[in-house]
């Protein structure tokens, strides 16, 4: 684990991810265990800290604003379900206190505790020397304007922090402890860019819940980009504009983690774009994936069918892959539900086109797994290119 300076520390009462291994995807990979590492940092500010004033602001270097609202409109899938005693993801809430800041310090202070806020970036926020920032629950992370960027560091929503570190000896959440710490939720993630990531861009992880990331446009990680894992549950990863990214969206931590990942994990990707990525859009394991109106342009695959997977895929429009689906050492008893409602062009199918290639070497999908209860309704897979190139990533909301 690598942590930052103690006099740091005592600054912003954070510390640093667990740096991950950089191993590209492939087949036989057991694991793809990418940002797996525990993810920790404080629960509020520590002596020296910038101190959040009563009306919402951090205390001297940032605008305090009049109470807000949150916007969440066009919030549709699992992030908008009612489970874990919520029933659905609204962030701070209307009438939150709203913080403006511009500096990193300012901006982990007004994202590590619980309470609600509405956290506006402005410019670009570049990272003091830590890999990841903890993100408390309740909160509108969100970017004015079409440039607010998120520069050297990602967002760690999880709420398996120091505290719980020190308590329990370890640096990640077990099963066993999932009634014993508080666990991070109602966040909101909207229009902003993310570059020069060390670790993940956003990691979801130790039973975190009601989770909503939304426009925001990624760039290439040293890990992923979106990760969901450790018994996370009810998010949605919409509009949002990949651009060139490797490991891109990871749904479940590793192939030994059933027993903490069973019956959680379940995620809606909608309207994303993929532009021309490689890997994990999304690759999944234990969980259950509502994937529809995505537009890929991949250099690899699109589906990862890990270790019992569920994907109700649906809508979507392939410009080009080397494979639909790809499965893995690990891949045992997975299920996918292919619409004919999604769209690809066999010829641009890298893997269709091998000799003697049938349906199944670029495409295994066996139909039985339904679709999600919750209402929403696709768009054509027709008018996906048009909509998400126009709609998606920051700046666009």
């Amino acid at each position: 684990m690598r942590f930052a300076s103690a006099t740091f520390l005592s600054c912003i009462a954070l510390v640093t991810s667990v740096g991950c291994s950089g191993a590209q995807e492939n087949p036989s990979d057991p694991g793809g265990n990418g940002g797996s590492g525990a993810m920790s940092g404080g629960s509020g500010a520590a002596a020296g800290a910038p101190t959040l004033a009563g009306s919402g602001g951090v205390a001297g270097s940032v605008d305090n604003q009049p109470p807000g609202n949150t916007n969440v409109e066009g919030l549709i899938g699992f992030a908008a379900a009612d489970g874990h005693g919520r029933e659905t993801t609204n962030g701070a809430g209307d009438g939150a206190p709203v913080v403006r800041v511009a500096t990193f310090v300012d901006f982990a202070a007004a994202v590590g505790d619980a309470t609600p806020r509405i956290v506006e970036i402005t410019g670009t926020i570049t990272s003091a020397g830590v890999d990841m920032v903890d993100v408390g629950s309740n909160k509108t992370i969100i970017g004015v304007g079409p440039s607010a960027t998120i520069d050297g560091f990602g967002l760690d929503i999880n709420g398996w922090t120091s505290r719980e570190i020190a308590s329990f000896g370890t640096d990640v959440c077990a099963p066993e402890n999932i009634d014993q710490f508080p666990r991070a939720e109602n966040v909101i993630v909207r229009n902003l860019t993310f570059v020069n990531t060390p670790d993940d861009s956003i990691n979801v992880q130790c039973y975190s819940h009601h989770i909503w990331v939304d426009h925001n446009t990624f760039n290439v990680s040293f890990d992923g980009s979106v990760d969901v894992k450790r018994g996370s549950d009810l998010v949605t990863v919409s509009w949002n504009h990949f651009v060139n990214t490797e490991k891109t969206l990871l749904l479940g931590h590793s192939a030994d983690n059933g027993e903490q990942d069973r019956g959680f994990l379940r995620v809606t990707y909608h309207h994303n774009w993929f532009d021309d990525t490689a890997t994990r859009t999304p690759r999944v394991r234990f969980g259950y994936a509502h994937v529809f109106n995505n537009f890929l342009s991949s250099t690899d695959y699109f589906l990862g069918l890990g270790v019992e997977a569920n994907i109700f895929a649906e809508a979507n429009y392939v410009e080009k892959a080397k494979t639909l689906t790809q499965t893995f050492t690990e891949s045992t008893g997975y299920h996918l539900t292919w619409a004919d409602s999604n769209r690809y062009d066999v010829a641009t199918i890298t893997r269709a086109n091998g000799m003697s290639a049938v349906p199944k070497d670029w495409l295994d999908a066996d139909g039985v797994v339904e679709a999600p209860a919750y209402a929403y309704s696709p768009d054509t897979a027709e008018s996906v290119p048009a909509a998400v190139q126009s709609g998606a990533g920051a700046g666009k909301i």
